[in-house]
């Protein structure tokens, strides 16, 4: 069992009440949601330009190549789409060295020195190397993101609008008038791997992609686009790829992580300002805003992970774990509880935030508390738990969602919330159809048509799955 502490903080002990377990009903049936939910599936709809054969191999290259373009031409266009490193590459290639020996010289020799001196600074700063889609992909909260026809779902916090980001760089805009399907498409947008609407504005929507951040500001009768007219893209130095943004609650400030830099941006947007918060050790992969925009919660590549502060000037606490990274984490709506579950365990762990201490215990020293056990079982045919991959918790704090690494069905718990206290009990597991596995899962904004706690899945397969939870 990991051990988690705070700097210059002894360890506390671990209560040994009973974890909870997994549940052992399967929740099934046709589960009934309003008509105006759009129904949704990635694979089927006329905008997928990926084949099954093709769309692994490469994840971000354009849709459309022309057909007789020069190398030159091809060299300056890989250049301002992909950047110098890529450029290189194509200049050294063997048709441009057929085409023009003398740049192919050049290009080598330019791409042989920064390989030289990246390589010397990667054995000084071994957390700086540069991340590729294999390592997005390892941090990512999406299962198998390299191949999900799913890879980010987003519901806006005060409409009916849910955003959902596929394999192919496509990004489709639902509401509840399904016939106008509004599709973001960008040069910049490649490698999605988070998304997160603004509070308090109507079509606001940060990316995060493999050079940066996209920041759409989209008109409400824009139907298609491929333009970035429409789009803001954020930069910082070194600060790519991006895996994880997330918008305080006043909408003020976009908080931005990188596994490729220790640094968590602040982006205020209406300033057009940005502001790091730097500390020492491996980068940055997951962030978690509290309800309430208190705190901050930032997990590392490495087993270090933080809460900050906002009104204490960012000040932060550190927490270490034994063994492996955070893998997910979430808020309760109050902000007194935090779960999260590692990568290397099958437990699911608190942290209480009261008076803003962290882990009052009986014997008064801070510590994180194992919650719920998920390690694998068999229910008839169908496995459950394992290393969990993702956890969402409801907006009314009723129900949480695990899904699992090697697993292909989705535990729901019941969680009861009180002033200091937090109570999970094991309610059922849902399984999707055929060979289907849960590749991202979400809960809806708390909505004023829906009373239901509805959670939306994003399936292997390309479809979108509502589950209202309200009635179970």
């Amino acid at each position: 069992m990991s051990s988690f502490h705070k700097e210059g903080a002894s360890l506390g002990c671990l209560k040994s009440s009973r974890l909870c377990i997994l549940p052992l009903r399967e929740l099934q049936g046709n589960f009934c949601v309003q008509d105006y939910y759009p129904e949704i599936n990635l694979c089927c709809d006329g905008f997928n330009t990926s084949t099954q054969s093709s769309r692994f191999v490469d994840t971000w290259g354009n849709v459309l190549v022309p057909v007789n373009e020069g190398v030159s031409k091809r060299i300056i266009r890989t250049f301002f789409e992909s950047g110098f490193k890529d450029a290189l590459n194509e200049a050294r290639n063997n048709e441009a060295v057929a085409y023009n020996p003398i740049i192919s010289s050049i290009a080598e020799f330019a791409f042989r020195a920064m390989k030289f001196m990246q390589d010397w600074k990667n054995k000084i700063f071994p957390h700086m190397e540069e991340q590729g889609i294999a390592s997005v992909a390892t941090y990512s909260e999406t299962r198998d993101w390299i191949r999900a026809s799913v890879r980010c779902i987003a519901w806006h916090p005060n409409y009916f609008k849910i955003a959902v980001a596929g394999v192919d760089d496509l990004i489709r805009i639902y509401t509840d008038q399904p016939a106008v399907v509004p599709i973001l498409k960008g040069t910049t947008q490649k490698w999605i791997a988070c998304m997160a609407w603004r509070p308090f504005t109507a079509a606001e929507l940060a990316v995060g992609c493999q050079r940066g951040i996209c920041l759409w500001v989209m008109d409400n009768n824009m139907h298609i686009t491929r333009s970035q007219s429409q789009a803001v893209f954020l930069k910082y130095n070194n600060h790519y790829p991006i895996t994880s943004v997330q918008w305080s609650t006043d909408g003020n400030l976009l908080a931005s992580a990188s596994i490729g830099n220790t640094d968590i941006i602040l982006w205020h947007i209406d300033k057009m300002q940005s502001i790091a918060l730097k500390r020492v050790g491996p980068p940055c992969s997951l962030l978690k805003w509290s309800p309430d925009g208190s705190c901050l919660f930032s997990a590392t590549l490495g087993n270090v992970f933080r809460v900050w502060y906002t009104e204490r000037k960012w000040q932060p606490e550190r927490w270490t774990v034994s063994k492996g990274h955070i893998q997910s984490a979430c808020w309760s709506p109050c902000a007194s509880f935090l779960l999260f579950v590692t990568s290397e365990e099958s437990i699911l762990y608190r942290l209480q935030f009261v008076e803003e201490q962290l882990f009052k215990s009986d014997c008064e020293q801070k510590e994180a508390l194992p919650l719920v056990d998920l390690r694998k079982i068999i229910v008839g045919e169908r496995e459950l738990g394992g290393k969990p991959q993702a956890l969402a918790w409801d907006p009314k704090g009723l129900f949480l969602a695990i899904t699992f690494q090697d697993t292909d069905c989705i535990a729901i718990f019941s969680t009861t919330i009180q002033k200091y206290d937090l109570t999970v009990s094991p309610s059922s597991f849902l399984a999707g159809l055929g060979k289907e596995y849960p590749s991202y899962i979400c809960f809806q904004s708390e909505s004023h048509k829906s009373s239901n706690c509805m959670l939306t899945v994003g399936w292997s397969s390309g479809r979108i799955q509502y589950v209202p939870l309200m009635n179970l």
